[in-house]
């Protein structure tokens, strides 16, 4: 007897085997997230900023339209900016208090506004002519770490021509248009030496220098831009811990073909530094992997096999706060990957790693920093113009 042989139908080639959509805010049962700790926080489903427990995802809401911007992922980052939503000085609330009146006339007011919280945390900073007035922080910088310094800032009157900077061990002044909504400004800059860093904000700087504004959310991190925000209310330091997002087991085999497939990515990310996995197919090491990734302005289909690089296709270019959809299609000696409906860049060489897991927003070292939305895998190695397609 012989047995007939069938074909994968047109409607079956087109038809993803596993489809994630986070901009859903529901996370699939397959799916494993842990990060310890209590001390992250996400943007809600009313646009405000709250806290958020350990091991629980971070569905993150854009704060204007209320859009769910899909699985927020980021490293490790730890906020030692102290007392983070009470700018008062030793003056104005006692000894315990860091922060420091920077040139002219100020005076600040804990808890005498609504936060971007929707809380009554917000500190009212209100000063007259004089010079340019602000408040500061110091900080122990290491030579050669780049920082990042961010604050909210709402203008209740002035003129709202301010300037946000570092002084000291790190230098990088940046000016700023306060306006009557909240808005998070933010500073980067690399420390020249190991000594004393100041980080400050002046909301008036070089118009009236008279005014009253709202400060919130201070946060000084190590790292070359903004994360999301990590309260810091007392003294000492609060890290939040890395997003893991993981599928292993059966969760994984059940849907994974090793000889041959396709996945189209849709990401958001908050930066374009570095080496930024959406996705990763590989055996907990790295020696063996499939990766839709973006590398700087790069986005990337990378596959290792035995620890040698088989293929590392350019599929374009990628921009921070810009959502893009990448895809990829591989087989042995057939490699293929195209972003946002371009043609697809290929490759005829390369063999294919043996892999048992997939990891979202990560390669166990580095991470996406931004928000994943959807994820759609293909058993089969898609043809070129199909890649293509499915990256629209």
């Amino acid at each position: 007897m012989i047995t007939p042989s069938f074909g994968l139908t047109a409607t079956e080639r087109v038809l993803p085997k596993l489809a994630l959509d986070f901009t859903t805010a529901l996370l699939d049962p397959r799916i494993t997230f842990t990060r310890s700790g209590n001390t992250a926080t996400v943007v809600n489903s009313s646009g405000y900023i709250t806290p958020i427990n350990a091991d629980l995802p971070r569905f993150d809401y854009d704060p204007v339209t209320l859009a769910c911007r899909g699985l927020l992922i980021e490293e490790q980052r730890t906020n030692v900016c102290l007392y983070s939503e009470d700018f008062r000085n030793t003056a104005e609330a006692g000894s315990s208090r860091p922060w420091a009146v920077s040139s002219g006339a100020n005076t600040v007011t804990a808890n005498a506004g609504t936060s971007p919280a929707n809380d009554n945390t917000a500190s009212q900073m209100s000063f007259t002519a004089s010079s340019f007035a602000g408040r500061g922080q110091s900080f122990t910088a290491t030579s050669g770490v780049t920082y990042t310094w961010s604050v909210w800032i709402k203008r209740l009157s002035g003129a709202g021509n301010g300037r946000i900077s570092f002084v000291g061990a790190v230098v990088n002044p940046a000016s700023f248009a306060a306006t009557g909504d909240w808005q998070r400004i933010s500073v980067t800059g690399t420390a020249a030496s190991t000594g004393t860093a100041t980080a400050l904000v002046f909301p008036e700087y070089l118009a009236t220098r008279t005014g009253d504004y709202l400060l919130w959310g201070g946060q000084i991190e190590a790292g070359a831009f903004a994360t999301s925000y990590i309260p810091n209310l007392a003294t000492g330091t609060t890290v939040r811990n890395a997003d893991v997002v993981t599928m292993t087991g059966t969760n994984f085999s059940d849907w994974y073909n090793a000889s041959e497939g396709a996945a189209v990515i849709q990401a958001l990310p908050s930066t374009i530094s570095n080496t930024r996995p959406a996705i990763q197919l590989d055996d907990n090491t790295a020696n063996e992997s499939i990766a839709l990734r973006g590398v700087a302005a790069d986005p990337q289909l990378f596959v290792v096999d035995g620890g040698s690089t088989q293929a590392t296709l350019d599929a374009g270019t990628i921009t921070a706060n810009t959502v893009y959809k990448l895809g990829g299609a591989w087989k042995a000696s057939s490699f293929a990957t195209a972003i946002n409906g371009a043609a697809a860049v290929t490759s005829a060489s390369g063999t294919l790693p043996t892999v048992t897991q997939a990891r979202l927003g990560s390669d166990g070292t580095n991470y996406f920093n931004g928000h994943l939305q959807n994820l759609r895998y293909w058993p089969q190695r898609l043809t070129n113009a199909e890649v293509q397609a499915f990256s629209k």
